[in-house]
């Protein structure tokens, strides 16, 4: 189970990620170079294909796990009609898997139309229902009450975030390393810069919906430290710090060196900026291998009893 929300919290990252640094980043900064926007659609178009096919994989192994889970019954068994008619049907995790698989074939449909300008906006607002619906498979879905409505908003937007940023991130090495892109810095500097602006406002929106999240599912700092959920939220927390580093040397440091236009230096700055884009990308997916452990724990927050008066 662990694995295969895992691996779909990957995939469904790096398909919203993608989709946004396309429509976003990507088609204004190259609307006037055409050779060098039809090579990083060739490029990018494979991944975000092979990306939502492992995603709609996963996530129908997600609910053949959650079938055999609900009914008690070995998986072998659980594997009937009745039963997953059932969990489709009657259960929330089975609707919030129908409609998110709505969400995914509508974006195959953008995606093979996607020369239009209406299609990549269509594919674009399917791909962030796609990523922040994760909020209803969740603890957030089983929140009740007003407390669960503002966890069911800042778990979508912490989702979608993520998704933006992670994902946007296997683009961004992508447009980088694109042949056509590399021969012009101005075209380099200026996706960077606005990859840059939208990762601050992902970022922000992660601190605060991650701070909400945390504040109901873990509650204090007993339930952060006394717990084994409040050790892993740890650990990612840790790795998140990481992440923040490198995105702060990227934007700080290497960023205004790919100013000077056919330098050394700003080759040298090109060649850095991938490789540490590949640390972060590969940092982040690692944050969505933790968030598939947390998902199958008990919040501390029903772990910790209250103080005695």
């Amino acid at each position: 189970m662990i694995a295969t929300r895992a691996v779909h919290f990957m995939a469904t990252a790096v398909t919203t990620g993608s989709v946004i640094f396309g429509v976003l980043i990507a088609t204004p900064v190259l609307q006037h170079h055409a050779a060098a926007a039809t090579s990083f659609r060739s490029r990018a178009r494979w991944e975000i294909w092979a990306s939502l096919v492992v995603a709609m994989i996963s996530g129908a192994i997600w609910l053949l796990l959650q079938a055999a889970s609900m009914s008690g019954m070995p998986l072998s068994e659980a594997l009937t009609g009745e039963v997953l008619s059932t969990v489709v049907g009657e259960t929330q995790f089975g609707e919030v898997t129908t409609i998110r698989a709505g969400f995914a074939i509508c974006l195959a449909a953008s995606l093979a139309y996607d020369r239009a300008a209406a299609s990549r906006w269509l594919g674009l607002a399917v791909a962030v229902g796609l990523a922040g619906s994760l909020a209803w498979t969740g603890h957030a879905g089983s929140t009740i009450g007003a407390s669960g409505y503002l966890h069911l908003t800042a778990d979508a937007l912490h989702a979608t975030a993520a998704a933006a940023w992670i994902g946007g991130l296997v683009s961004l090495i992508i447009f980088l390393a694109t042949a056509q892109i590399r021969e012009n810095m101005s075209l380099v500097r200026d996706a960077v810069e606005r990859f840059s602006t939208m990762g601050i406002v992902a970022v922000a929106t992660i601190l605060l919906s991650g701070g909400v999240n945390a504040a109901i599912l873990v509650g204090s700092l007993r339930g952060l430290v006394g717990t084994e959920y409040g050790r892993v939220l740890i650990l990612k927390l840790a790795i998140f710090a990481v992440m923040l580093a490198f995105a702060a040397i990227n934007r700080l440091r290497l960023t205004p060196q790919l100013a000077t236009i056919g330098s050394e230096q700003s080759s040298i700055a090109l060649r850095q900026l991938i490789r540490n884009s590949a640390i972060e990308a590969t940092l982040g997916l690692g944050i969505l291998v933790i968030v598939g452990v947390l998902g199958t724990l008990h919040p501390a927050v029903h772990l910790i009893s209250p103080a005695s008066p």
